[in-house]
């Protein structure tokens, strides 16, 4: 036993077991370093960004001390061939690329997510600017793991040419295959790109739905409707059919009340009342354009009234209800307290008692019309004559 102690291999053994343990050492303190140490320094700075791209690279960064250290304590073993010590070095250094992989990603995600939060917090529509962050750093995300994955079977010894070349022929069938869900996926960008709705709009769809863009994704988009429902449209089908978007060119819309009046009502004054509740209903209804001057115009006589419209104007989309329902409210009571009439068409109805029979020409009217009716017969006959 002490003849082996004394040999090469268990030198080598003592050997390995010290960069282990040195590896687990260096790794706490990298641990301890990035830990307390390096965040109590980020502190003093302005800005938290230095704060979070170390919280990003202390878990890479221990975990890739540790594959060194494992990669030196394994080889330095006496037990490997050649070819055995060439296959751990490529796995060593398949790790090495995959912890590298994933720092870039975890740096990346989290500087990206705070670049957005910020610029959220100055933009107008945050939840749009967030929707569209998100898709784009999934497709950069992507694209890191597929350079990763390539450069990783490059250090396997694997031929990527003819991978390419087969992942080419096979990403035509899958896009074959997968048709809707690639024109949804295409579509969701062109309307992230677009922008015909975003986050938060007021649509209404050809279908006559109407609700608040909840979401926009790879696949679908979700409508939220009044009701409080969601209603799930893939991208495809939304890019493709007609939709009203009352958000654009923005918010600020008018609000039509159509309303009539008397024949013998005075149209100056009717004007006036409505134009004064128009204002006074305004100035207390919240997301009301207070700027705005209510406009009457009149538009036709009709059978039973004198018609017209009353404009009013509202900066928020949903106070356009709020504002018509107070707005009736209130031109009703003020047109009964003016003696104004709001005329209603009215119908005449004759009741006949079952078994009435219409009135019939007395005979002797009948007898002395048809005389009258055959001269009248043989002046024509003369006259064709």
């Amino acid at each position: 036993m002490s003849e082996w102690w004394q040999s090469e291999a268990a030198q080598s053994v003592i050997v390995s077991i010290g960069i282990l343990l040195a590896a687990g050492v260096v790794a706490a303190l990298a641990r301890l370093v990035f830990g307390p140490v390096l965040r109590r320094l980020s502190r003093r700075t302005e800005t938290d960004l230095d704060d979070i791209i170390i919280r990003a690279l202390q878990r890479p960064l221990v975990s890739l001390i540790l594959v060194a250290g494992l990669w030196g304590a394994v080889r330095h073993l006496p037990y490997w061939r050649p070819a055995d010590l060439a296959w751990i070095d490529k796995v060593a250094s398949v790790a090495a690329i995959l912890i590298v992989v994933s720092g870039v990603l975890r740096v990346f995600n989290a500087v990206s997510e705070w670049l957005v939060a910020n610029a959220a917090e100055r933009s107008s529509r945050p939840r749009e600017m967030r929707s569209q962050a998100l898709v784009g750093r999934k497709v950069v995300n992507i694209a890191i793991l597929v350079v990763g994955l390539l450069v990783a079977l490059t250090q396997l010894g694997v031929e990527i040419g003819p991978l390419l070349a087969g992942l080419g022929i096979g990403g035509l069938a899958v896009a074959l295959a997968l048709q809707d869900t690639l024109a949804n996926l295409f579509a969701g960008i062109y309307m992230m790109v677009d922008r015909p709705v975003a986050v938060g709009d007021f649509v209404k769809l050809e279908s006559g739905e109407e609700g608040f863009i909840e979401e926009i994704g790879w696949r679908n988009t979700k409508v939220r409707m009044w009701a409080n429902n969601i209603v799930i449209i893939p991208n495809s089908k939304l890019s493709q059919s007609v939709v009203t978007n009352y958000y654009l060119p923005r918010q600020e819309m008018s609000v039509y009340i159509n309303c009539g009046v008397a024949y013998d009502s005075d149209l100056e004054h009717v004007e006036r009342v409505c134009i004064a509740v128009g204002q006074e209903v305004m100035e207390r209804i919240a997301g009301s354009a207070t700027d705005w001057t209510p406009v009457v115009r009149y538009k036709e006589f009709a059978d039973f009234s004198i018609n017209f419209l009353v404009v009013l104007r509202v900066t928020d989309f949903s106070a356009q209800y709020v504002l018509a329902h107070e707005y009736i409210k209130a031109l009703h009571r003020r047109f009964d307290e003016e003696g104004i009439e709001i005329p209603f068409p009215i119908r005449t109805v004759i009741m006949r008692p079952p078994g009435h029979k219409e009135p019939r020409l007395h005979e002797e009217s009948r007898q002395a019309a048809l005389p009258s009716a055959e001269a009248g017969d043989e002046e024509d006959s003369e006259g064709q004559s």
